[in-house]
């Protein structure tokens, strides 16, 4: 990646304050000549993440930031926030990346409450071809939550923060024994500190992002750092199902997996927790084939005197799109709680019948899958 300048910028609101930097809104200024660099970079949604001042001559955060450029120049995948360059402005480092206006899956959970399941199947789908990605590449996240989920308005997943991210192809800048990460999600062997960690502490994680947005609440709800830590280590995970009913048995049962206490219990990777998100897909009817081209037309079909509901005669699917219902009832959220108009507006009565649709599907599966066969 290109090597860039400040000054060719325009930095605007700020849109977040973390421990070590700032994030601004960002454009290429038309005022001056830029540099070509930045010129290429006119038109597209920056943000601009600068170190604070008074952490800038810290050599431990400094390598820290720098380490996070050179793992978001690695990482170019659509579920990844986009990096475009970085470099020095009087002594202060400071990067350009893509900016995601849609908020994050933390927002989302506290402005409307837990998500429906199949919008979370959507978004695990999502999160496990971020997390393949990095894994690939050696990097293991290590601060995978729901603030770290960042939301296109159209319902894309974007995972963001490598600040603390390990990088396994380069020496590791955390002292052996302690434990980073948020006490929320971390894994048994990450708050332990061992010194073999694997991506598997990011499936654990995941595990605990997908149990809190079906249910609003967090795994284990310790008082402080030290009863949470006991939690991770020592206690079962409640199922998902005990909160909230509705929730596939298939998606109950890999959410445990992830949270299993020992990595190797856990799935794989995360591919295979992306391939159990595209059964439940494909066993619930969550994708929209040509014949579908809003999130309301299932319930346009069964209620609108076009034709009988037939599971069995839903049209193909393309292996990208088994979850897109659970995207599009997203997409809608994030419209709603951002008071803009979704690309496709969906009526709440449509809404309510797409749910309830689901709901029937997920009845008559549990019904079937436990006939007998001749």
């Amino acid at each position: 990646m290109p090597h860039l300048e400040l000054a060719d910028f325009e930095l605007g609101a700020v849109l977040g304050v973390g421990t070590v930097g700032t994030i601004y809104d960002a454009k290429v200024r038309s005022d001056i000549e830029v540099a070509p660099a930045a010129w290429a970079l006119a038109g597209e949604d920056l943000a601009v993440k600068k170190l604070h001042p008074a952490v800038s001559r810290d050599e431990l955060i400094q390598a820290r930031f720098r380490r996070e450029m050179l793992i978001l120049e690695r990482l170019q995948h659509p579920n990844i926030i986009g990096y475009f360059g970085g470099g020095t402005d009087e002594g202060q480092l400071f990067y350009v990346m893509q900016r995601v206006d849609g908020g994050t899956i933390k927002d989302l959970i506290e402005s409307t409450g837990p998500l429906a399941w199949p919008v979370v199947v959507d978004v695990a789908r999502q999160v496990c071809s971020a997390l393949q990605c990095a894994h690939n590449h050696g990097v293991i996240h290590r601060d995978l939550k729901p603030g770290n989920l960042f939301l296109t308005r159209d319902a894309q997943v974007k995972l963001g923060d490598f600040g603390i991210a390990r990088d396994q192809h380069s020496a590791d800048l955390t002292n052996q024994g302690l434990t980073v990460g948020t006490h929320a999600y971390m894994a048994p062997e990450q708050i332990t500190g061992e010194s073999t960690i694997s991506g598997k502490v990011d499936l654990y994680a995941l595990g605990c992002c997908l149990f809190e947005m079906l249910s609003g609440r967090k795994v284990f709800l310790g008082e402080n750092f030290a009863q949470l830590f006991e939690q991770h280590l020592r206690s079962n995970p409640p199922h998902v199902r005990t909160l909230v009913g509705d929730v596939p048995d298939e998606l109950d049962e890999i959410i445990q997996q992830c949270l299993a206490k020992s990595p190797e219990n856990r799935p794989f990777n995360a591919r295979a927790v992306q391939g159990v998100m595209n059964e439940i897909g494909e066993k619930y009817h969550l994708g929209v084939g040509q014949g579908e081209e809003t999130v309301g037309s299932l319930a346009k079909r069964s209620y609108g005197g076009e034709e009988p509901y037939d599971p069995n005669a839903l049209p193909d699917i393309a292996a990208h799109n088994v979850t897109e219902k659970g995207r599009r009832l997203l997409e809608q959220q994030i419209q709603a709680r951002l008071g803009g108009i979704p690309r496709d507006p969906i009526p709440a009565w449509k809404l309510l019948t797409l749910v309830a649709l689901v709901v029937l599907a997920v009845i008559l599966a549990v019904i079937f899958s436990g006939s007998p066969t001749t």
